[in-house]
């Protein structure tokens, strides 16, 4: 071949590997300034071809920020070393899924054990050329702002029982259900008027808050609720009750430990509950059951107040 040929074909080559080199500066250059965490990372497979685990070829410094790490301890690091919970969340065989079949992986929302805590991630690999292109964003504040405000749709602020809303939904969704009895609790706290008119605003706020937690301590399971329903009208729905006196003695329980003193910036304050007590009929609407359960706590308090009443029908 003519050397003025072979010149030829060794500039062109010399002038596409430049350009070659000058499109993967640009590329990394535009990955580098990416806020959200990018890796690309080289399949490491054993002798049977099986892979067992991925080389870091390329991160970018987002992605060093949020692992913790300086650029020198994740280039050409494994995968397992610098994600130490990869495998116990199965992201590792995920990844692997990827790399065997160029099935591109996206998750939402998928919660990763962090050194600050667990991170809320959306992520998305894809195979590129043999590599896996590793992109995460973390959604952790946006996550945790989205599940405040719904929180902040369901319960009482002062509270952070359930408000009356939501308690008359969970009411009709377990009264809906067969099988398991449910007993409604109406409790009210006996001349709270007089605690606010003695000792203020911030020792009424307080005892209620007190009172909550003290209701919140005696629910049995998960499917008990107990809401504040508006003032000091509070509400508790007992799931699976025997009878109409299982649900009586977990209402005596209750009063009694809201009669204990509550500790207040005013000083130690002394409360008591009068408490109507029934049990859900089937096909009862919401707010008969309600309504007799209301009976029953008047009748507590026009009885002398500081104690439980059971009302059958």
């Amino acid at each position: 071949m003519p050397d003025s040929v072979t010149a030829t074909i060794e500039a062109q080559i010399e002038h596409r590997t430049a350009a070659l080199n000058a499109e993967i500066r640009r590329l990394r250059a535009m990955l580098d300034n990416l806020l959200d965490p990018q890796l690309l990372v080289q399949p490491e497979r054993a002798a049977a071809g099986r892979v067992v685990d991925f080389i870091v070829v390329y991160a970018n410094p987002a992605a060093c920020e949020w692992l913790g790490l300086g650029m020198g301890q994740v280039d050409a690091a494994r995968v397992r070393e610098i994600f130490p919970g990869i495998e116990a969340t199965g992201l590792m065989s995920r990844l692997i899924d990827t790399a065997d079949t160029g099935r591109i992986m996206t998750i939402a929302a998928f919660e990763y054990p962090h050194d600050s805590g667990s991170r809320w991630i959306d992520l998305r690999a894809v195979r590129v050329d043999g590599q896996i292109s590793l992109a995460w964003r973390d959604v952790t504040e946006q996550r945790t702002v989205s599940f405040l405000l719904e929180r902040r749709a369901r319960t009482d602020d002062l509270t952070s029982l359930l408000n009356r809303k939501e308690a008359l939904e969970r009411i009709e969704a377990l009264t809906s259900r067969t099988g398991r009895r449910i007993a409604v609790l109406s409790c009210d706290i006996d001349w709270f008027k007089t605690v606010n008119d003695i000792h203020g605003h911030a020792a009424g706020d307080s005892v209620l808050q007190a009172v909550a937690e003290r209701i919140r301590g005696c629910l049995r399971s998960g499917d008990d609720l107990a809401a504040r329903i508006g003032g000091d009208e509070l509400l508790v729905v007992l799931h699976g009750v025997r009878d109409l006196d299982d649900a009586v003695a977990v209402a005596e329980k209750l009063r009694r430990r809201t009669g204990e003193p509550i500790h207040t910036a005013a000083g130690p304050i002394a409360v008591t509950l009068s408490i109507g007590v029934t049990l859900a009929h089937p096909s009862e609407s919401t707010d008969a059951l309600l309504a007799r359960a209301d009976a029953a706590m008047y009748q507590a308090k026009n009885g002398g107040r500081n104690q439980v009443v059971g009302k059958r029908s």
